[in-house]
């Protein structure tokens, strides 16, 4: 009876953190020094700023743009998530719902404050106009796809790394196949999101060649683990990339919605930097994502470096056990 109760507290703590960690993140949503432009001089940039910190302190990073271009560069770069243009007449909201959807919608929302303030300050009707630069499909408006792929990012490089580190016998072997599997998991994750679902825009071998990446990023970095501590290297694995990676990712928001520092510290693992070289990949001619290839190809160095000590030891290890132990000879 002891055992059944232990079983069924064990059980209920697993899934509470696994339900922590899923809901967690997005129910404390909101932004957290979100970068965004205004079209004008820098006091202009300084009003805004001031005006959204008395609203909600430390929500947004203001930058000033010198015209609508530099304005639209910065989107496009991936500086900032959208702009502001403020005129007596009207306001204008550039936006990327590609970046982030959630932003988007959250950026609009500013204009329509700004111009309902202005309208009741003037008592004339001030209209606003969104201008989304760098659109998601017409097919997913709302970037479904693209947050559900967050999943298969993370899970696609678990099942190979579990799949290789615990069915294929041999270092060498295990090696070839944990090099042969992204490029090909990849290859037909891209062919869904382009062909099947039609989330995404852009080519397809640079959208492959991202989801590759990512995908060896996490398969090497558990293989690694695996090699070097065993079934119990794929459940540490599987623990930081779906428990803590996965939920710190922003797919379905974008990092700076998330609670801080956490938003920022996701990036630095394998799911979040996919996400945003994917991102990046799909919409933005590769802007802004140096840092998360940095990121993962650090993760697949250190998981071919633990592949290697691990592939070492046990080497020793079976040199050791087959030394035939030599037999005394009595005098």
């Amino acid at each position: 009876m002891g055992r059944v109760i232990g079983l069924s507290v064990g059980l209920a703590l697993i899934v509470g953190v696994i339900t922590l960690a899923f809901a967690w993140p997005s129910a404390d949503m909101g932004p957290n020094e979100l970068p965004i432009a205004v079209v004008g001089p820098e006091a202009a940039a300084e009003q805004v700023q001031d005006q959204l910190d008395e609203a909600q302190p430390d929500a947004f990073d203001v930058t000033a743009a010198a015209d609508a271009g530099e304005a639209e560069t910065l989107i496009r770069e991936r500086e900032v998530y959208a702009a502001l243009q403020i005129a007596p007449d009207g306001v204008t909201v550039y936006t990327a719902s590609a970046a982030s959807p959630v932003v988007a919608r959250l950026a609009t929302g500013i204009a329509d404050q700004i111009a309902a303030q202005m309208g009741q300050a003037s008592g004339q009707t001030v209209e606003v106009t969104v201008d989304d630069l760098v659109a998601l499909p017409a097919d997913d408006p709302n970037g479904a796809g693209l947050s559900a792929s967050a999943l298969p990012l993370a899970m696609g490089g678990i099942v190979v790394a579990a799949l290789i580190g615990l069915t294929v016998r041999g270092s060498g072997r295990q090696a070839a196949a944990a090099i042969l599997a992204p490029p090909a998991v990849g290859a037909a994750v891209a062919a869904v999101l382009l062909y099947v679902l039609e989330s995404l825009d852009g080519d397809f071998l640079p959208i492959a060649g991202a989801l590759a990446l990512a995908m060896a990023a996490t398969a090497w970095s558990i293989i690694g683990l695996v090699k070097l501590l065993g079934r119990a290297g794929l459940a540490l694995g599987a623990v930081i990339v779906m428990l803590v990676g996965n939920p710190l990712s922003g797919m379905t928001s974008a990092p700076e919605m998330l609670p801080a520092p956490w938003g920022e510290f996701g990036q630095y693992l394998t799911p979040g930097a996919g996400g945003t070289l994917l991102r990046s990949t799909a919409y933005f001619d590769g802007n802004g994502a140096s840092t998360a290839v940095w990121v993962l190809a650090a993760w697949l160095a250190a998981g071919a470096v633990l592949f290697v000590i691990g592939a070492v030891r046990a080497k020793v290890r079976a040199v050791g056990a087959d030394e035939p132990e030599r037999a005394e000879v009595a005098v």
